[in-house]
């Protein structure tokens, strides 16, 4: 096998993964589900990581940072960017989604 195979085999192996990488990388903690308990002293964020897997994590109501205390940013027209207490940030898209009761989320969240 000759040497620039090698080389040019390296070069699109590497340059992909790097590609991969940067485009992924903006979707991590994306929230696909929010959950609120009855009681709405429970959440419920079932978000995706780095490498799609799901994740879900239960808080507090408390550890939820309210949207409107936030400052405001200019990626908020494309995504809101809730973000926990413990310095947890996430990605929630807002054009693409679907608030089935949206009392709840706004006595919650807002």
């Amino acid at each position: 096998m000759p040497e620039q195979s090698f080389f040019a085999g390296s070069y699109i192996g590497v340059t992909g993964g790097i590609v991969l990488s940067a485009v992924t990388y903006p979707f991590r903690n994306l929230i696909g589900h929010i959950y609120i308990s009855e009681d709405n002293s429970l959440i419920k964020i079932s978000s995706v990581d780095f490498y799609g897997k799901r994740i879900d994590r239960i808080i507090n109501a408390e550890e939820w940072i309210p949207l409107l205390e936030m400052q405001p940013k200019t990626s908020d027209a494309f995504y809101l960017s809730p973000q926990l207490t413990d310095g947890t940030k996430y990605k929630l898209f807002i054009k693409f989604g679907t608030i089935k009761n949206s009392q709840k989320m706004g006595q919650v969240l807002e």
